[in-house]
């Protein structure tokens, strides 16, 4: 897994290739995907995941392109090229891509409620090619990705297991028309700047059930303890409430999809950052046990600020 500091070199090596000062550069999320902030060129530099190819790469810009021509907000290439720029300096042959820094101020859920339902409003385009959504395939993978001793071989026969389950409830469905989704919409990945709220961050953006973003504003009220108001907000703004379709039943089916992903993310980060590893250990017990909700989870900057 990358390391701040293999993606810290990435960035300064390529960010003068590009024309950019990386000087003072703040690294703003770590994961299988780091996110660097360089002040004095006020870009964002986004560190793909080591087996990243350029085509996915470079879909992220191609993607801001396409919805800034359709009426939604979205981050600009930054730098001498807007393709991405190749690191093979350390362990890792790396893509870089370098976007316009829009802050970090965060929208009303009102704003962000329809800034998703223009999202899902619009046609999908064939040319950008964008895959269908599978969540599921998504992360039985990242489980066999794991290190030996993360899971107990009983654990992970039960998480498999549960993955199976989700499997067979998803194909069971008969979605809606689907449309382009975000795939992981929220306020880390939605500002809000001078003409409105923005869409960044587009690594999942697929096509699928628009179903699936709406869904993401429950859980986050049920798993982390978002106030229920700001889930009724965006209700009120899409139109919809995920909660109530098919009798609740499309919820459930996402819940465990959801809880493996939200797991996974610790469990890959607390390998390099060892104040997560209890929160993981906790999330990997719920998954375990689908307890009813609240869950009362905890967000990895909230584990890493008590940790300071």
């Amino acid at each position: 897994m990358l390391t701040p500091a293999e993606s810290f070199t990435a960035v300064v090596t390529t960010a003068w290739r590009q024309g950019l000062d990386p000087r003072g550069a703040v690294l703003l999320q770590e994961g299988p995907h780091h996110t660097w902030r360089l002040p004095k060129s006020g870009a964002v530099a986004k560190v793909w995941r080591p087996g990243t190819d350029s085509t996915t790469a470079f879909r992220d810009a191609r993607i801001a392109l396409w919805l800034r021509r359709n009426g939604i907000l979205a981050p600009r290439a930054v730098g001498n090229s807007a393709f991405p720029s190749p690191y093979s300096g350390g362990r890792y042959y790396l893509y870089v891509t370098y976007s316009e820094d829009l802050g970090d101020r965060r929208p009303s859920m009102a704003a962000l409620a329809d800034v998703m339902r223009r999202l899902h409003g619009l046609n999908v385009p064939p040319h950008l090619g964008l895959p269908k959504f599978d969540p599921v395939t998504r992360l039985a993978r990242r489980i066999t990705e794991l290190p030996p001793g993360v899971l107990s071989h009983d654990q992970e026969r039960h998480v498999r297991g549960l993955l199976a389950d989700a499997r067979v409830a998803w194909r069971s469905v008969s979605w809606p028309d689907l449309s382009v989704i975000h795939g992981d919409p929220g306020f880390s990945n939605c500002l809000l700047v001078r003409n409105g709220p923005a869409l960044i961050d587009f690594e999942r953006t697929e096509v699928g059930p628009a179903l699936w973003d709406q869904a993401v504003f429950a859980w986050r009220r049920d798993a982390f303890g978002m106030p229920g108001s700001e889930f009724k907000e965006f209700v009120a703004g899409y139109g919809a409430d995920i909660t109530e379709h098919d009798g609740g039943r499309t919820y459930r089916i996402f819940t465990p999809i959801f809880a493996i992903s939200a797991w996974l993310f610790l469990a890959e980060a607390a390998r390099f950052d060892p104040a997560l590893q209890a929160e993981a250990d906790r999330r990997l017990a719920t998954v375990l046990t689908q307890p009813g909700f609240p869950w009362g989870w905890e967000s990895a900057i909230d584990v890493k600020a008590a940790a300071r």
